[in-house]
């Protein structure tokens, strides 16, 4: 781990030092008159910006996984945001560099080709990538200060042959991924949330995991806030990877157990009834009935806790044909219930949707696609097996949300009625 740590940290180093190489020589070759004119502090905004960035990668390789104020690593990420706001844009920058080069070497080895291009209209392609790359950096910005703090409310209709009628319309309001460790606890901020959650008269409330970075106290602030959050069925909710503490060095296993006991008192506090590896029963009218099974984190990289036993938590529910199960991860979803239970609506989070997207129509494109896991934000199906992926309140690494806004899930359930019933 320690070794591979080292070579992830050297290959990012690198690559801050050959992107400002490749955008002052971009900038060179492109703007020259601008370039002669101001090229000393052309240079020096350059080195400072390396410098400066660099340090904050090796701070961060080097300490985040043992500073104990969570206060402090809420300055980190800014930041490490504003240096991903420089240096994404910059290697989009260096990829137009890069084709207008080869562009240009081809035409210069045909001089007809070369001469046909109008004077001003050569290295239109750098020119074309400093712009791209200006807009990528306003976004990215943009993501920060506004976009993360902008919630949507996604209303989502699904339709089971096996919901029984008394659920007809019931309601479910499922949230994720609060991290509350990354706006320091803001009251302020979460009770925008939670005032948008009650707000849609939920039968009932979930939640899929992670409410902290790492340590209990992000949430010590916030417990009369989401104590407000009402529903007719209680609150329940089930633990993420960064809810174990797993990304900070204890001193001894003991503090590690500590903080997550903690941790669990707290979101109990908040009127959440925690599903470790559980089950319960909802009951309407003493008839109809649907199981609520909850399952502890699981995650196919070595760093992720792998506490989840769905025969335990389903083991008191058999004869329930209707489950909703809770788990964190959508790739649970992947490995043990699709085309594998009898589980008929999975609801997940962790993926954030990256926190970097766009919306076009009904699809959605990010870069968590291009990831191991293929369920990274909205609504799947297999079969009669649904799984929703939330893509969270809050962010975590990159302060910011671009186009992946923080999200609260209004997912109705609606009964089937095939044409032979009444």
């Amino acid at each position: 781990m320690t070794s591979q740590l080292n070579i992830t940290s050297l290959i990012t180093l690198l690559l801050i030092v050959l992107l400002d190489v490749i955008a002052v020589c971009g900038l060179k070759r492109t703007f020259p008159k601008f370039y002669s004119l101001h090229r000393r502090l052309i240079r020096n905004a350059f080195m400072i910006q390396a410098i400066v960035s660099v340090i904050i990668m090796i701070g961060g390789f080097l300490f985040q996984h043992r500073v104990r104020d969570y206060r402090l690593l809420i300055m980190y990420s800014y930041f490490f945001g504003v240096v991903t706001a420089l240096y994404i844009p910059k290697a989009i920058y260096a990829a137009f560099l890069f084709v207008d080069c080869i562009l240009s070497t081809v035409s210069k080895w045909d001089r007809r080709l070369f001469d046909r291009f109008p004077r001003g209209s050569r290295r239109i392609i750098a020119k074309c990538g400093l712009c791209a790359s200006l807009f990528f950096v306003c976004l990215f910005l943009l993501g920060i200060l506004i976009g993360r703090n902008y919630y949507t409310v996604e209303q989502v209709e699904i339709n089971f042959a096996d919901l029984p009628r008394a659920f007809n319309g019931y309601k479910i309001v499922h949230i994720s991924d609060i991290h509350a460790g990354s706006f320091a606890g803001s009251v302020k901020r979460f009770q925008k949330a939670v005032d948008l959650i009650n707000g849609q008269y939920p039968d009932l409330i979930i939640f899929t995991g992670d409410m902290v970075n790492n340590f209990a106290d992000e949430i010590t602030s916030l417990i009369p806030v989401f104590s407000q959050i009402n529903a007719p069925e209680r609150k329940f909710a089930v633990l993420g990877n960064h809810d174990y503490g797993g990304y900070f060095k204890w001193d001894t296993p003991a503090d590690s157990v500590a903080n997550h006991e903690a941790l669990e008192n707290a979101i109990e506090q908040m009127g959440f009834k925690l599903l470790n590896n559980q089950s319960v029963i909802i009951n309407h009218y003493n008839t109809d009935r649907i199981a609520l099974v909850g399952v502890e984190n699981w995650g196919t990289e070595q760093r992720y806790p792998k506490r989840a036993d769905l025969e335990k938590a389903t083991e008191s529910v058999q004869d329930i044909p209707f489950k909703i199960l809770l788990t964190h991860n959508p790739l649970f979803w992947s490995e043990y219930v699709e085309g594998k239970s009898d589980i008929t609506l999975t609801l997940s989070g962790h993926t954030h949707g990256m926190q970097m997207g766009i919306k076009l129509g009904k699809n959605r494109y990010s870069p968590a696609s291009l990831l191991r896991n293929p369920h990274w934000a909205g609504l799947y199906q297999t079969g009669r097996q649904f799984l929703y992926v939330n893509r969270g309140l809050g962010v975590i690494g990159f302060p910011g949300r671009v186009g992946m806004l923080p999200e609260i899930s209004v997912i109705t359930l609606w009964k089937e009625i095939s044409p032979e019933q009444p």
